[in-house]
């Protein structure tokens, strides 16, 4: 009798340590958290705006992702993975697509794809916008963190007209 509920106690006790460790790997690692994500783009969203989220930061700086210190949006700036975060397919052109960075840190963004390439560091605040003309295509996105392996949650708020 006093073995089965030691066993039983040990079986909870492994279970939740197993369940604390899975949590503080999903919430400390961002390689568990961060996925690439396609976004199709059409002219829905002028009605409703897109919300994605993701994990900021990595080791690459933008230079060399973009391969270029300033574009017409901003400055190449912070420090990204090498992978984009996500990748965005426009199904048609876009007087006005506007990409909003919302984080409680310091982040980038970099654009790339088949308009060219687009930067910006901050605008108005800590936080990166992209916004203007978009040609039908498809874009990878980057969204890094101004300091290196700095990796910070983030939502990128998508709007058109």
């Amino acid at each position: 009798m006093k073995y089965d509920l030691i066993c039983k106690k040990t079986y909870w006790l492994l279970l939740l340590g197993i369940i604390i460790n899975f949590n503080i790997n999903i919430n400390i690692n961002p390689s568990y958290a961060q996925t690439n994500s396609n976004i199709a783009i059409d002219k829905n969203i002028i009605n409703k705006p897109l919300i994605v989220q993701g994990i900021s930061g990595g080791a690459i700086t933008a230079l060399e992702i973009t391969q270029t210190k300033n574009t017409g949006t901003g400055y190449c700036d912070g420090f990204a993975s090498q992978q984009p975060n996500h990748i965005l397919k426009i199904d048609t052109f876009f007087d006005y697509l506007r990409l909003e960075v919302d984080s409680s840190a310091d982040t980038t963004i970099l654009v790339r794809g088949a308009g060219g390439v687009w930067c910006n560091d901050d605008a108005g605040s800590a936080n990166p916008v992209i916004e203007g003309q978009w040609q039908p295509g498809v874009y990878q996105v980057w969204v890094g963190s101004y300091r290196a392996n700095s990796n910070n949650n983030y939502k990128i708020k998508i709007t058109g007209r």
